[in-house]
């Protein structure tokens, strides 16, 4: 039997990572998003693309070698739900928090000036956001992020 990402959560994290990313993972599981770990360019890592009706909504890495500082991290597909939904601030200001800057890395040919909930930022990543080591505190924002997507897939309004 192959693991699941709930295993790979317990065997890779502890205390207060460990409880956010089980929660963040059940919250995706809770909301019909499927877990299929990357067999392609991230096969021999924990990297998991989390999808909703057959679309992206977010990925997952779990202990990455080529970040060690990062024990896990999600990065969110670009969407343009973000742009202006109205969110609390709280959500608001953790996703402000959490942008995805360009690295110049080459996946997004230098960033793209992006209007996150109101407000312009100029040199965003493809995926809009990234959040590294994830705790507790972030959950409200990850949560928000996941539901936007789906709306957005749905055709839904929130």
């Amino acid at each position: 039997m192959s693991k699941t990402i709930f295993d790979y959560i317990v065997e890779n994290l502890n205390g207060d990572l460990q409880q956010t990313a089980s929660d963040f993972a059940n919250y995706l599981q809770n909301s019909n998003i499927e877990f299929i770990k990357d067999n392609g360019y991230w096969k021999d890592k924990i990297y998991y693309l989390c999808k909703f009706n057959g679309e992206y909504v977010c990925f997952i890495s779990i202990k990455d070698p080529d970040e060690p500082e990062n024990h896990w991290t999600i990065w969110s597909e670009g969407s343009k739900a973000y742009e202006d939904a109205t969110v609390e601030d709280c959500v608001k200001n953790a996703a402000w928090k959490h942008v995805d800057h360009c690295g110049s890395c080459g996946s997004c040919s230098g960033g793209k000036t992006k209007k996150i909930f109101g407000k312009i930022f100029d040199d965003v990543c493809g995926c809009t956001f990234r959040i590294d080591n994830a705790t507790i505190i972030d959950l409200p924002f990850l949560k928000k992020m996941v539901e936007l997507r789906i709306a957005e897939i749905t055709g839904k309004s929130i």
